[in-house]
């Protein structure tokens, strides 16, 4: 009887139940959007570190991040990424040669970090080659054809086929150096392969290194599916003497953003579900004030004071059960919309560029975020009831049945 009454109280007033749906359907809409959003932020710039330059895990010797001394390389590391591209789970893993000199032009001069790479398996891990943004990969120049990012070369003032200079320590702690010519630009909203690496192939780099076949580093990508960590600590097992880490350790900014991403969810739900219980309180004390006879009337011919604190509960449970399924789905369709079309923000391309982030945003948003705003919403709902509905029992019946 009570679901009943309340149901009919609630299109009593249309107008102002469609109004109280409308602030829910708006309100969920914009808590799913705004966090789907911000989220699009941090998946696109956590991806393309993870994907383009870091991967999910690498390999060093424990000696060479210290100071990047290219004496400290990865005993047999040709033969162990060998091995570890056969592991379940990984997707591909490639070596590298890692040296920080100078780069010239006849225009200008910059530090960077030397990357000789193996050019067929840094394609897999990385997709350098998809970064192409003048140029070719490695093509187009037979002899020592370098890659360098868009930033830097307009430092550097330099064009494709532009020739360059690299200066570095070699093998014997002597100062060398070696000319190269642009093969190809990257773009990447990465700002260190834009502005700070510039890749060489390992053969060429090892000519002037004498350095033999040792490598530096091993740069893993596994699949989606796979805990990098569980390979991070098979590795170790396997070779306690080189250190092997995952992209949380080599990049703990990345980790931290993750974390703190993840509770931007419930900091907006708390901020926009505040708001809904002020509305829904006001919308309802002035459904109870407007109604005081007709519940004067109710407790007078018998109605508990728990049965009319129920009904007018359940009426606003019954507002948001309406308003609700409607504001998921308008979330829903528009991260849905914008996850295949994205965001452009290409007009603050540059700015978004200075901090690493890609113009094109797409939003995203996980299955559980759902569950969690529904669930906010009910609860939302339910508080905002109680003061109208405590209201609602404090009424003396006599004196509500004179109210005009």
């Amino acid at each position: 009887m009570i679901l009943k009454i309340a149901w009919k109280n609630v299109w009593r007033s249309r107008g102002r139940s469609l109004v109280v749906m409308g602030a829910i359907v708006v309100g969920i809409w914009a808590l799913l959007f705004g966090t789907g959003f911000m989220n699009g932020f941090m998946v696109g710039y956590m991806a393309d570190i993870i994907n383009h330059d870091v991967s999910n895990m690498q390999i060093h010797n424990p000696e060479f991040k210290n100071d990047y001394d290219i004496k400290f390389y990865i005993p047999d590391g040709n033969k162990k990424v060998e091995e570890v591209r056969n592991w379940p789970g990984v997707k591909g893993a490639t070596t590298r040669i890692i040296v920080n000199g100078m780069i010239a032009s006849s225009r200008n001069a910059s530090g960077v970090q030397i990357r000789g790479i193996d050019v067929q398996h840094e394609a897999i891990v990385t997709q350098l080659d998809s970064l192409i943004f003048e140029g070719a990969y490695f093509e187009g120049i037979k002899k020592n054809p370098i890659i360098i990012g868009k930033k830097l070369a307009e430092d550097l003032k330099v064009k494709i086929r532009t020739k360059i200079v690299l200066t570095f320590n070699d093998g014997n702690g002597y100062i060398t150096s070696a000319a190269f010519r642009v093969a190809g630009i990257v773009k990447s909203s990465s700002i260190k392969i834009n502005g700070q690496y510039v890749f060489v192939r390992q053969e060429d780099l090892n000519k002037v290194l004498s350095n033999g076949n040792n490598v530096h580093e091993i740069a893993i990508v596994t699949d989606s599916r796979i805990d990098e960590e569980l390979l991070v600590n098979k590795y170790n097992a396997i070779y306690p003497g080189d250190l092997a880490e995952s992209w949380r350790v080599i990049a703990p900014e990345l980790a931290f953003m993750q974390e703190m991403y993840g509770q931007m969810l419930y900091i907006l739900l708390v901020i926009i579900m505040t708001a809904l219980v002020f509305g829904i309180v006001n919308t309802m004390l002035m459904a109870v004030l407007e109604r005081m006879r007709e519940l004067g009337m109710l407790m007078a011919i018998g109605m508990s004071k728990l049965r009319v604190f129920v009904m007018v509960l359940v009426e606003t449970i019954y507002l948001s059960i309406i308003g609700a399924p409607v504001g998921l789905f308008a979330g829903w369709l528009t991260i849905r919309y914008y996850q295949n079309v994205g965001v452009d923000l290409t007009e603050y391309s540059e700015g978004l560029a200075a901090f690493g982030y890609s113009s094109i945003l797409y939003p995203y948003l996980d299955a559980d975020a759902y569950i969690v705003v529904t669930i906010g919403v009910v609860i939302t709902a339910f508080v905002g009831a109680i003061y109208p509905a405590w209201k609602a029992v404090k009424l003396n019946p006599v004196e509500a049945l004179h109210k005009i």
